[in-house]
């Protein structure tokens, strides 16, 4: 790879951030004069220097908060109040704007008027405390039940004199011809099979009615509502559904940021009206490419600028990597998350705006680093020329890395505190040709 190239062409995400432990030039001019052309041909030397550098991933995204909402009227009709400003903080269920009621339809009208019966019913429902009182009542009816049919099993299990009749039927002759004369006999002894299958099916019926009931009582004496109640706040909650359609609602607790109607506009169902956000929850998504992604992990610390805001910077960490990556302009990208940790309540914070992402992938490590310039490249790859210290010099052959500043990573058979040479610029002057020769 060509650095000195690379370093004109560099449009990747990566970027190496800079922490510089040693940063010493020295360079060496041997003699050099701007007044004398013959020292333009003096070498120009650079030492090899240590760099203390963190890897880094360069991406973008924009700034989001979560929760965000932008709410919209379910309803046309006239704007009665406005009740918030831009920038206050409120609560969730919070009236933000209300309609005229007589400016919407009669159904809404209508919801307020049944809105108010229902609540009176389930106030009357939730005093009269009945729930709980008849369930006992059932329960204990069916326990009773239950006893008796338990009772009645065993007796006919267990006696040898149960009573029973036993009819017959005898064909006689009569006046008028033949007929039928049934007699019955009493008598006692073990019940009938039939009669003990019968009873075995009743104690089934009975003992699941028990347990209906049963868990009907520990039901309501937990605290839960019965059928009753529970109706009766349906037909509340529908009616307020209905009614809710005059209002803009808070839905959760946040920051509102804009306020798009005022008293008396009129407005249709589906308009904007108000965007609210809890600021205390900011984030970025961006895309990384399939080359980085390896190297991204959960909680890398990550520093945030904005477009929209010079001069300030955030810091935040990667709070969610989404495996499965997508095809962006033929490229494989990976969504990744970057959670804001807490900032400041009076900075200005533009939803939206551009972020520029720095994610910190390594930590900071020592690399021996060389101007650009000192970097040569042939056929055999890229080097430097070492001066030793009688003067001479030796080719040692480096792989350039990452470009900071105008220096270059490098590794290879170098040691910091080495003399390398620099590329010298050409000392050729073309000739002046307004100037006449003599």
């Amino acid at each position: 790879m060509n650095t000195i190239q690379n370093f004109w062409k560099n449009k990747t995400l990566r970027n190496w951030s800079i922490g510089i432990a040693v940063v010493i030039l020295v360079f060496m001019a041997r003699g050099f004069s701007p007044a004398r052309a013959s020292d333009l041909t003096a070498p120009v030397e650079a030492e090899v220097v240590t760099l203390k550098v963190a890897e880094t991933i360069e991406t973008s995204g924009t700034l989001q908060a979560q929760p965000f909402a932008s709410l919209a009227w379910k309803t046309s009709g006239v704007v009665e109040s406005v009740n918030v400003e831009v920038g206050d903080f409120v609560k969730a269920g919070d009236i933000l704007l209300t309609l005229q009621p007589e400016s919407t339809s009669a159904s809404i009208v209508s919801a307020q008027a049944d809105l108010i019966t229902a609540q009176e019913d389930l106030e009357d429902v939730l005093a009269s405390g009945t729930g709980l009182a008849q369930a006992a009542i059932d329960l204990k009816e069916a326990q009773e039940d239950y006893d008796k049919a338990v009772n009645y099993l065993k007796y006919l299990q267990t006696d040898q004199n149960v009573p029973q009749t036993l009819y017959t039927a005898k064909l006689v002759q009569t006046r008028n011809g033949w007929e039928y004369k049934y007699e019955s006999k009493n008598f006692k002894g073990p019940a009938p099979q039939e009669w003990i299958v019968d009873a075995e099916n009743d104690l089934a019926l009975k003992k699941g009615l028990l347990d209906d009931a049963q868990r009907e009582y520990d039901r309501l004496l937990a605290g839960e509502e019965s059928n009753e109640v529970l109706a009766a706040r349906a037909k509340v909650e529908a009616a307020q559904t209905t009614v809710n359609s005059l209002y803009i609602i808070a839905p959760f607790d946040g920051q509102v940021l804009s306020i798009d109607n005022r008293v008396g506009d009129s407005v249709s169902a589906n308009e904007l009206s108000v965007n609210i956000a809890n600021l205390n929850q900011l984030y970025v998504e961006a895309q990384v490419d399939e080359s980085d992604i390896a190297n991204v992990k959960l909680g890398n610390q990550a520093e945030i600028t904005l477009d929209a805001l010079s001069g300030v910077m955030f810091t935040g960490q990667v709070s969610a990597i989404n495996p499965v990556g997508e095809s962006v302009s033929g490229l494989v990208k990976y969504t990744v998350r970057i959670d804001l940790d807490k900032v400041d309540e009076d900075t200005f914070l533009p939803l939206g705006a551009t972020a520029n992402i720095t994610i910190k992938v390594k930590e900071a490590q020592a690399t021996l680093a060389v101007p650009i310039t000192a970097i040569q490249n042939d056929d055999n790859g890229e080097f430097v020329w070492v001066i030793e210290s009688d003067g001479s010099s030796t080719r040692v052959y480096v792989v350039g890395g990452a470009i900071v500043g105008d220096m270059v990573m490098v590794s290879g058979d170098l040691q910091a505190g080495q003399k390398v040479s620099l590329v010298r610029e050409s000392s050729f002057e073309a000739p002046n040709p307004f100037q006449g020769g003599q």
